[in-house]
Parts: C-alpha cells; sequence; structure tokens
C-alpha cells in the first residue's frame, strides 16, 4: 500500500502501519518489531553530491556494515544508504537517503525481530516524490 509522508513524498509499505509525530519533527511509522522514522532533508544549495554526502557521512554513527548508493527511479535522483548491524534489542538499521533536485528525504528503518532489512530495502527503494 502506498502511504503519503508529506510535501510530496510517499513509499510502499506492507502490513499494519501507523504514524505518529516523531520529537524533533518527522514522523515515526511503526510496525510490529518495525519502526521507520521520516524526516524531510533540508534543501541545499550551490553543493555538490559529494559534499552532500560527506554531510551525511559526519551526521551519523560511525562503522557502517554496508554504505552503498545507486541510481533513483520514479522522479529520484539517486539514493544512498547507511546500513548497521547492533547486538542487543535492536537487530539491524538501515539509514535511507532520497535525493531529488534541491532536496532529500531521510529515513531510518529499524528492524527489532529479525535483524533481516530486506523489507527495509524495499520500501526504501519505493519511495517516490511527485511535483509540488
Amino acid at each position: 500500500m502506498r502511504w503519503v509522508l508529506g510535501d510530496g513524498w510517499s513509499i510502499d509499505l506492507y502490513g499494519d502501519w501507523t504514524a505518529e509525530r516523531a520529537k524533533g519533527g518527522g514522523t515515526t511509522w511503526c510496525a510490529p518489531g518495525r519502526t521507520i522514522l521520516v524526516v524531510p532533508g533540508s534543501p541545499w544549495r550551490c553543493a555538490d553530491g559529494a559534499d552532500i554526502i560527506a554531510s551525511l557521512n559526519a551526521h551519523l554513527p560511525p562503522d557502517p556494515t554496508v554504505k552503498l548508493g545507486e541510481g533513483g527511479r520514479g522522479g529520484i535522483g539517486h539514493r544512498a544508504a547507511w546500513v548497521y548491524h547492533h547486538d542487543g534489542d535492536v537487530g539491524s538499521t538501515l539509514h535511507g537517503y532520497n535525493f531529488m533536485d534541491e532536496t532529500y528525504l531521510e529515513t531510518v528503518f529499524t528492524d527489532t525481530r529479525s535483524g533481516d532489512l530486506s523489507w527495509a530495502y524495499d520500501a526504501w527503494r519505493s519511495v517516490t516524490r511527485s511535483a509540488t
């Protein structure tokens, strides 16, 4: 099912999800054993892709298990993700970014059940933005 995230962004999520306002802005989407934090990114101007990625990299926790980037589709210019596998309560986390024109959407997918992030990759790649 396609869910509206705000500011023209949307995502495909399957199962029973509920949304609530997150502290500090954004929205938290919850399903059993899974959460997604959705935060619209700040607009940028006069910055190239390397500067933007360096800025995001400095913002994220160190030592990701995987870092990846890929070309976008469905109106998205490109995508970038940092993946972390954790011990304890949280199995795995994917910090995903979808870029379009001079803005981006940050999504943080967490799986506490299995640590399997295949659903998170699918959801991250399903993010689109319509013209506003």
